[in-house]
């Protein structure tokens, strides 16, 4: 199993009955897991519950909701997304989940693999009083998932669960056991002290939560997800998750296999007693943990506290940036230890770094036929290439807008950031302002900015993508899906908040969008469009499968197709559109621009952007059925 795999399968056997989460790598496929086994075994419908909820804040207090009606539930985000929960989990930390049990489960990510970026959001456990597990291998993923939920039933605790992408995607076998049916209903008991946190109950609460936290810290031993590596030489480390991997490697390879290691399964709180029996015998003690000092400022804090005379070595030689490997970790000892590189591991290196010069680097790109794609060669046309313009991106796929060629994004902040930087920056700026944000987006924290927008008539052209999908994490079957699903319309809302200047276009027009964002710039106070255009992934796949089942009932279907002839080679194509799906090839001698008609999705926009008609139009069947995009 997955990392994530193993820790559905642990929820299962643990009798979780309510999960919620707003899908965010690396833990949305814990809510992919969570959806095939609800379709793969419907008798589970019957106690369990998935939400993908329009936001985190919304989930965790769902989540919370469930446990104090006495069910086992669970709460899954990414670090970025413990920024937005944690003005509710600050005060439900407080309360506690009894009489259920509460996880909230954390998908950390050193190196920004898959964020923008890489916040070590390890310090909330300090600040919110979570006591946190950190896994290694998928085992133990599917086993202390299963004891954090006791732990939270036992103690009255919300208990955090640290993944992080390594952990989460890396695969390893999984001893299973028997899987138990979590409760269907559950009752909530009225108790004012406890649930609400207002004068005098929050101190009381307060004072409760530390009691509650210093019965867990004496118990950490007994609970065995601490282990110790022993061995004879006075240096020693301490280390945890997917840090302990690459730490038992890089001893193998540089032969020190007398180093003892302490591996915390809990990061949060430490158990004293084991810190300082692990120390209190060496001379140095080496902390291998990725990002900021965490571990090692409470190490060091402990040895001064008990008055152990040993050095603590940690962010002098290993970096508080970018995701860990083995080769670092053993560069890293080396050093310390004063021990050559091993000859094995410099090959290893040398062999990895080689192939940065066979493969070519490439940036991440658009899909073919991306709808957003078309609207930022919209942009790009409207204002002369950004002439005197300030684009405030967001989170979504267009995060992607800020590379070359479109080079269309200047900032980026968080959720819905992009909107609320536009306000201020256009009571200061004389130049103009263009905000983008997508529909999944603007659900999720996105009304507030446009309510704030609507009120002080901002001088912003705020741009909606409205693709009808939570595309940039997997397409999952959303709340957003649900909402759209039902008639619920952006445009209404938009209205409804009292926006005067509003248009809704079809990126697939390129030329009349540009237009109308010429007229949009040259309008005073805030603006609106709304991009109506599917997710061209989506689109594509909705549309093959329609054709596909036209041909098996014997139908005739019109195929169409673009193709380029008398090239020009300006690049209209291929550097401001940039579409994927065209290359630049050599034909007798002779540059010019090709259709990959593989990649190709038969969106047309490069046909009707071509300012030389280059890009011809083919259509095989004319008289057949035509199989358009479905409209939204």
């Amino acid at each position: 199993m997955l990392g994530n795999e193993a820790l559905v399968r642990g929820c299962l056997e643990a009798g979780v009955s309510y999960v919620s989460q707003y899908p965010g790598t690396p833990t949305s496929d814990i809510g992919e897991y969570f959806h095939q086994v609800l379709i793969d075994s419907p008798e589970t419908r019957e106690f369990l519950i998935h939400h993908w909820a329009v936001n985190e804040a919304v989930a965790t207090s769902s989540c919370a909701g469930a446990a104090w009606t006495g069910c086992r539930s669970l709460n899954p985000m990414k670090h970025v997304g413990l920024n937005v929960a944690s003005d509710a989990l600050s005060v439900i930390a407080l309360n506690g989940p009894n009489p259920g049990a509460m996880v909230v489960s954390i998908g950390s990510d050193p190196g920004s693999l898959g964020s923008h970026q890489e916040q070590n959001e390890r310090f909330y456990a300090w600040m919110l009083h979570l006591p946190t597990f950190e896994p290694h291998t998928p085992q133990e993923c599917k086993d202390w998932i299963k004891l954090a939920f006791e732990l939270s039933e036992k103690y009255d605790l919300v208990m955090n669960f640290r993944m992080s992408t390594r952990s989460a995607h890396s695969r390893g076998f999984v001893k299973l056991e028997p899987l138990v049916k979590g409760k269907a209903k559950g009752e909530f008991i009225r108790n004012i002290p406890k649930f609400n946190s207002l004068p005098p109950h929050a101190i009381n609460n307060h004072i409760r939560l530390y009691e509650r936290i210093e019965k867990l810290r004496e118990a950490i031993p007994s609970l065995g997800v601490n282990k110790i590596i022993p061995g004879e030489n006075k240096i020693g480390i301490i280390t945890s998750g997917m840090p302990f991997g690459y730490t038992m490697e890089a001893l193998n390879q540089l032969n020190l296999n007398d180093v003892p290691v302490l591996k915390l399964g809990m990061i949060y709180p430490l158990n004293y007693e084991e810190i300082v029996d692990f120390i209190e015998k060496l001379e140095k003690v080496i902390i291998i943990e990725e990002l900021e000092p965490f571990l090692e400022m409470k190490i060091a804090e402990i040895a001064h506290d008990h008055k152990i005379n040993v050095e603590i070595i940690g962010e002098q030689y290993f970096p508080k940036y970018n995701e860990f490997s083995t080769g670092l970790v053993a560069t890293c000892l080396a050093n310390i230890f004063n021990k050559p590189p091993n000859e094995q591991m410099k090959k290893a290196i040398d062999y990895f770094n080689s192939y940065k010069e066979i493969i070519p680097s490439r940036f991440p790109t658009f899909c073919s036929g991306c709808p957003e794609r078309a609207t930022l060669y919209a942009i790009l046309k409207a204002t002369n290439h950004l002439e005197n313009t300030i684009i405030s991106g967001d989170i979504g796929c267009y995060v992607m807008s800020f590379f070359p060629p479109q080079q269309c994004s200047d900032l980026v902040i968080c959720m819905s950031g992009g909107i609320s930087a536009a306000i201020g920056m256009s009571t200061k700026t004389d130049q103009k302002v263009i905000a983008m944000i997508g529909d999944s987006t603007f659900f999720h924290t996105g009304m507030a900015p446009l309510a704030e927008a609507v009120g002080y008539n901002s001088n912003v052209l705020l741009i909606i993508f409205e693709n009808s999908w939570t595309a940039m994490t997997g397409h999952q079957n959303d709340v957003l899906r649900y909402l759209l699903n039902k008639g619920f319309s952006i445009e209404d809302i938009c209205k409804a908040i009292g926006v005067s200047w509003l248009r809704v276009e079809d990126s697939y027009k390129p030329k009349k969008l540009v237009k109308s964002i010429e007229e949009a710039l040259e309008t005073d106070g805030f603006k609106v469009i709304i991009i109506k255009r599917e997710c061209g992934l989506q689109a594509h796949r909705w549309r093959m499968d329609q054709i596909r089942g036209l041909e098996r009932e014997g139908k005739k279907v019109q195929d169409v197709s673009y193709f380029i002839g008398g090239c020009q080679m300006c690049y209209e194509c291929a550097r401001v559109l940039s579409c994927p799906a065209i290359r630049r090839v050599e034909t007798d001698g002779i540059e010019e621009m090709q259709i990959d008609q593989d990649r190709c999705i038969r969106c047309g926009v490069c046909y009707e952007i071509c300012p030389n008609g280059a890009i011809r139009k083919s259509i095989i069947n004319l008289f057949a059925e035509e199989v358009p995009f479905r409209e939204l």
